[in-house]
């Protein structure tokens, strides 16, 4: 199958198969994902596929993680010690202590905040992610405080529970500098739906 053509791979409507999907994504990404990282950084990767950002992972930091639950992607080979690797699903699975960053290259993610809050329990403080925006890597401050909802009134959101939007405001409010602010917050009207 063409990596591009995810159809057949997943049911409309089936939102833990598409998760469970693998696609790689192309250069850039992976690139801008790695700028994150950091020489003393312990990483997990979250849904780590065939592992080729783990790997390129490997040579930026002190230590990778890598957790993958369909196990038939994981190439054979894998240098000891460059990688290691946990055979399972990440919503289940428990996170390694000592973690320092994780990443979740995952735009389709469908449990963005329990991933967050399984990092946090185990002191991670940063995550590196797709997942919110669905597009650009941005890295996610995960003990950065959180602003009521109210206070991204007329400008762009980003909640810890993974949705982002544009919370509605007065149009006197809406500037250019209110476009080029995210405001972080702690619930949205997204997270009371199912």
């Amino acid at each position: 199958m063409d990596d591009s053509d995810l159809s057949g791979v997943a049911p409309p409507g089936d939102a833990d198969a598409w998760e469970a999907a693998f696609a790689p994504y192309d250069a850039a990404t992976y690139d801008a994902a790695l700028g994150y990282l950091r020489p003393d950084d312990v990483a997990l990767d979250i849904g780590a596929g065939d592992l080729r950002f783990a790997r390129l992972a490997a040579a930026r930091c002190r230590r990778v993680f890598a957790i993958e639950r369909r196990a038939e992607l994981i190439p054979a080979g894998l240098a000891a010690g460059a990688v290691s690797v946990l055979v399972g699903d990440a919503r289940t699975l428990p996170f390694p202590r000592g973690v320092t960053v994780g990443v979740l290259l995952m735009r389709h993610c469908r449990h963005y905040r329990q991933y967050a809050d399984k990092l946090q329990a185990v002191g991670c403080r940063r995550l590196i992610t797709n997942a919110r925006w669905g597009m650009d890597v941005e890295e996610v401050r995960l003990d950065a405080p959180r602003r009521p909802y109210a206070a991204a009134s007329g400008g762009w959101y980003a909640c810890s529970c993974g949705a982002v939007g544009f919370a509605p405001g007065p149009a006197e409010w809406i500037d250019p500098a209110a476009l080029a602010r995210v405001v972080e917050v702690g619930e949205c009207p997204k997270c009371a739906r199912p």
